[in-house]
């Protein structure tokens, strides 16, 4: 493998934060590009705004609870499943079981687009694209229709898809973007990587449902989670596998799963609510600094959503089917 640094850090063990954000499941949770704020959002239909280091651990008394900064809750009219936020972070994007792709803006809580191509529920929503100073150039979104479908944001009054990829043979539950390249990840069992700039896909078959697929920062890496309990790591220069992770629970969720920024751990939740973390070189379920064995019960439910903050190393956020969320530092 490649890129790994010399020295591991480690995984995250103390609760700092504890959201009690959501009256039903939370499936997703997502850091702003600063690693400041968090957006979390689920069933009830609500998006919340919360500061991710507003407070120490809250969980032991409601009225320790930190409020949300906002909420959207004008939007989606079925739960929603999936957040991202612009580059400058002015703007995110909301999707779920109404069909339906929501661009909003942060500071007025104002819908600005409404895309609704799609013909079943949004599994993932992705920002990509150019950057310029109104954010984002380009909008990806995937779902139950198992179609790519990709929007300019730049072209005022332009709601039809500029392009759409029609390649998957069942739903598409997760994408990832870095660069020029979008991968995705299917019920069919395929990963796909799409090379806009060469115009060119590549498939790499694991043949169990895929949930999760999360590329490394440096973009050399690609962790790829099934519904038959096992994570899968691979060079995105030649599909080779490099490692693979069990020993977790993940039959019937999309839980979505993380490489650490300094990309020596793999991080995910299952569904017995367990924060689970292995090393990559070995491939064991670890502590990277120390060698101890690293599971935290510490949600009721399936943990849905598991993401790292993008600036400061060793924090990490969970949500839950309890509708919890939680921020753990190491």
């Amino acid at each position: 493998m490649t890129n790994k640094p010399s020295s591991a850090r480690p995984l995250p063990r103390r609760c700092q934060l504890t959201l009690r954000a959501h009256t039903g499941p939370c499936h997703v949770a997502r850091y702003d590009s600063n690693g400041r704020y968090l957006l979390t959002a689920g069933t009830d239909r609500t998006i919340k705004l919360w500061n991710a280091s507003s407070a120490a651990d809250s969980s032991s008394s409601d009225a320790a609870q930190p409020p949300p900064i906002k909420t959207y809750s004008s939007g989606h009219s079925y739960e929603i499943l999936a957040l991202d936020v612009s580059s400058d972070n002015s703007r995110f994007t909301s999707g779920g079981g109404d069909k339906n792709v929501l661009l909003w803006d942060v500071a007025t809580s104002t819908i600005l687009r409404r895309f609704s191509a799609h013909e079943g529920r949004i599994n993932d929503v992705r920002f990509a694209g150019p950057t310029s100073a109104q954010g984002s150039s380009v909008l990806c979104t995937v779902g139950f229709d198992a179609i790519l479908r990709f929007y300019d944001l730049r072209a005022q009054g332009a709601w039809r898809p500029i392009m759409e990829c029609k390649e998957a043979k069942d739903a598409i539950q997760t994408m990832a973007i870095r660069g020029e390249e979008i991968w995705t990840g299917s019920v069919d069992g395929i990963v796909r990587c799409y090379d806009m700039r060469k115009g060119e896909v590549r498939e790499d078959t694991v043949d169990e449902p895929i949930v999760s697929i999360h590329v490394s920062t440096s973009g050399s890496l690609l962790l790829v989670s099934t519904t038959a309990s096992i994570h899968r790591l691979f060079d995105t220069s030649d599909g080779s596998l490099l490692q693979t992770f069990t020993g977790h629970t993940n039959t019937s969720y999309r839980c979505h799963s993380t490489l650490t920024s300094t990309e020596d751990a793999v991080l995910a939740g299952d569904e017995k609510g367990r924060l689970r973390g292995w090393d990559v070189l070995s491939g064991k379920e670890t502590d990277v600094a120390n060698g101890r064995a690293s599971t935290m019960s510490e949600h009721d439910k399936t943990i849905l959503w598991t993401e790292c903050n993008p600036k400061k190393l060793g924090e990490v956020v969970t949500s839950a089917a309890d509708g919890s969320v939680k921020v753990w530092s190491g």
